[in-house]
C-alpha cells in the first residue's frame, strides 16, 4: 500500500510578522515548523504502516527550498520519502493552485491513501485536501478523527460533523483530512532524526509534473490579496480603586457614566 502525506510548512505561532510598508506582503522570522494539523496526518500515515507492515509512506510539499527542514522532521518520525516541489516564483496563496500541483503529483507518484491536515494554521482555507480529492476523482472524508484501514480496500472513518460525529466506510483510494484527537504525534527518537539528516530530499520543479487539472502560473489565481492589517491593538484596562466593593461599584458607574458616556 502507497501512503502519500501532503504537507505544509507555516511561520511558527511565536514568529515575528512584520507587514510591508505598502500592505501587500508579510516579512516572516525565519521560526518555520510543520503544520499543525499536518503531525496528525504523518502519525497516521505510520500507524497504517506498522498495522499493516507493507506500507510505503511518501510526505510532499509545495513550498519553498526552506521547507526541507520540516520534511526531514516527517522522516524523522517514521515517512520513508519526500518530495519538494519548489514553489519559488509560483502562486502558493492561492489553494486551487496548490491544489493543481499537488494533485498532478500524486497522479504521477501513485497512491492508495492520501492523508493531509484538515487546514492550515496560516491561512486556515481547508480547501486543498478536497480540492486534490474532486480533481483526482477519488472520495474524501473531513475532520477525520478515528481512522481504520479495513479488508476488501475499504477504509472506516469517524469525523466530525456539526453537532455530533459521523461513521463512514470509503471506498479506497480515498483521501482524509485530519483533525485533532485523530492520534498523538510522536515525538522523533534520535536514530530517526539521524536517518533524516542522511536522507535525500528530492525537489522537483513543478514543469517536470504532468498537471493536467488546470494552468498553474500566478496568472490563473482566483486571489488577490488586497492589503494586511495587523489586528486591532487591545484597549486599556482600569483598575476601579476604593475601600470596599461597594465604592468600587460607584466609583465604575461614575467612570461608566461620566467618563465613558455610556450611562
Amino acid at each position: 500500500m502507497k501512503v502519500l502525506v501532503f504537507m505544509k510548512q507555516v511561520a511558527d505561532t511565536e514568529a515575528r510578522i512584520i507587514i510591508s510598508s505598502d500592505q501587500k506582503s508579510l516579512e516572516v522570522e525565519n521560526k518555520y515548523v510543520v503544520n499543525f494539523f499536518d503531525e496528525f496526518a504523518v502519525e497516521e500515515a505510520i500507524r497504517i504502516k506498522e498495522a499493516l507492515k507493507d506500507v510505503e509512506i511518501t510526505v510532499c510539499a509545495f513550498a519553498p527550498q526552506r521547507a526541507v527542514e520540516a520534511l526531514r522532521t516527517t522522516i524523522a518520525m517514521g515517512a520513508d520519502r519526500a518530495f519538494l516541489i519548489d514553489s519559488t516564483n509560483r502562486e502558493t496563496d492561492d489553494p486551487l493552485i496548490v491544489s493543481r500541483v499537488l494533485a498532478g503529483f500524486a497522479r504521477k507518484d501513485g497512491f492508495d491513501v492520501i492523508l493531509c491536515g484538515r487546514q492550515a494554521m496560516d491561512d486556515e482555507s481547508a480547501n486543498v485536501g478536497p480540492m486534490v480529492a474532486e480533481f483526482l476523482g477519488i472520495p474524501h472524508v473531513s475532520q477525520v478523527t478515528k481512522l481504520s484501514i479495513a479488508g476488501g480496500g475499504k477504509a472506516e472513518v469517524e469525523s466530525e460533523i456539526e453537532g455530533g460525529m459521523r461513521t463512514s466506510e470509503v471506498s479506497l483510494p480515498a483521501l482524509f483530512t485530519c483533525q485533532k484527537g485523530l492520534n498523538e504525534p510522536r515525538v522523533p527518537l534520535i536514530t530517526g532524526v539521524m536517518k533524516a539528516m542522511k536522507t535525500q530530499i528530492d525537489v522537483l520543479d513543478p514543469a517536470s509534473i504532468e498537471i493536467p487539472f488546470g494552468p498553474i502560473g500566478k496568472e490563473a489565481s482566483k486571489i488577490t490579496v488586497l492589503s494586511y492589517e495587523a489586528p486591532a491593538g487591545r484597549p486599556s484596562v482600569r483598575i476601579m480603586d476604593g475601600a470596599s466593593p461597594e465604592e468600587k461599584v460607584q466609583n465604575l458607574v461614575r467612570a461608566l457614566k461620566d467618563e465613558a458616556k455610556v450611562l
